[in-house]
């Protein structure tokens, strides 16, 4: 399962928190990204920032998480 369907499962609920420690593509995440705000979660970096677009050289993602719930820090976890 890629990284878009996993956010979107921590959008619907039935995940509570998603850590990518791996390479993506903004391509992979933006949509799903939009879907998760929505629902009322974040898609941040490890350090707790907003993951932004077309802000860089490359076209691939910082590690990031996805979490629904954001009175929990969940940059905390990964540190």
């Amino acid at each position: 399962m890629g990284s878009a369907l996993k956010i979107c499962l921590v959008a619907d609920g039935s995940a509570d928190f998603y850590p990518r420690l791996g390479p993506t593509s903004e391509w992979d995440t933006a949509a799903a990204q939009a879907v998760l705000e929505i629902a009322g979660g974040a898609l941040t970096t490890t350090d707790g920032a907003a993951l932004r677009y077309n802000q860089r050289e490359s076209i691939l993602n910082p590690y990031f998480l996805a979490f629904g719930d954001r009175s929990r820090d969940w940059p905390a976890l990964v540190r």
